[in-house]
């Protein structure tokens, strides 16, 4: 919580062993409008070269996913992971998980809520250093006919070859 009372995220890094001060990952505050943030996932393909991945609210009170990197020791700026908010018509999105194959090349996955009320399951990927639109994962909504389906874990093995798994309710609920 910061002084008023708004929940932000940072980030810490181990250096040669050595723990150093946590920072507010740089850009957060300026997205997260509506007052909560929470980071739940980072991967570093490098020794300083790392990619952190959450939600926030804006300033609507609908929640959206984030994403920021670390480049060399710096971390820049969060960003609206793209292609979310054409997909998130529900106003709740958030990633659960991101792997790094390299620096610069990182798949996050997480969920998002359609306009008919159903969670839904995306995953989007950064080529190198260059975020692409997420997308909802091919067959998920097939299967998802319960209106609950997410992602939460991704791996990486090489830029572009990665798997992730989740969860889906099917019609009966289960």
């Amino acid at each position: 919580n910061d002084a008023s009372g708004h929940y932000q995220v940072f980030a810490a890094s181990e250096v040669k062993g050595t723990w150093q001060p946590a920072i507010e990952i740089p850009g957060t505050a300026a997205l997260n409008t509506g007052g909560t943030a929470g980071l739940n996932s980072v991967s570093c393909a490098t020794a300083g070269n790392c990619t952190a991945a959450g939600f926030y609210y804006d300033g609507s009170g609908n929640s959206q996913a984030f994403a920021a990197s670390e480049v060399n020791g710096t971390w820049h700026n969060a960003i609206e992971i793209p292609g979310t908010a054409a997909l998130n018509t529900g106003g709740y999105a958030g990633l659960n998980s991101v792997s790094c194959a390299s620096a610069g090349n990182c798949t996050t996955a997480g969920y998002y809520y359609d306009s008919s009320g159903h969670y839904q399951a995306f995953a989007a990927s950064q080529v190198n250093g260059t975020w692409h639109n997420a997308i909802e994962i091919p067959g998920t909504a097939a299967l998802n006919t319960g209106g609950s389906a997410a992602l939460n874990s991704v791996s990486c093995a090489a830029a572009g070859n990665c798997a992730a798994g989740g969860y889906y309710y099917d019609g009966a609920g289960n």
